[in-house]
């Protein structure tokens, strides 16, 4: 939810910590391309299921299914959506600095 309302607001640095570099180019272009168009996005219902967690190399791989529904306008419906999405983790991680 952090990172749709950080979409909402183009706020590209808070999405940068969540992101592989290549995932932040891809949404960078994408909210280049949209302009200055407000956006407010509701999540009406969110669910995680997760589906496996392997090992490769130094990290961990997380790979999760969030489905729910969203609406993208006050006056709008919601609508449903299911996703996959890859999370990874290091497997040594290093203390905040």
């Amino acid at each position: 939810m952090q990172l749709q309302a950080a979409n909402d607001r183009h706020d590209l640095s808070t999405m940068r910590d969540f992101m592989t570099p290549e995932l932040y180019a891809a949404i960078e272009a994408q909210v280049a391309a949209a302009g200055n168009a407000p956006q407010e996005t509701a999540v009406v219902k969110l669910d995680a299921e997760v589906l496996e967690v392997v090992t490769e190399g130094e990290a961990y791989i997380a790979s999760v299914r969030f489905s729910g529904a969203i609406r993208e306008a006050a006056d709008a419906l919601p609508e449903s959506f299911s996703e996959v999405w890859h999370l990874e983790k290091p497997i040594t991680a290093t203390p905040a600095g």
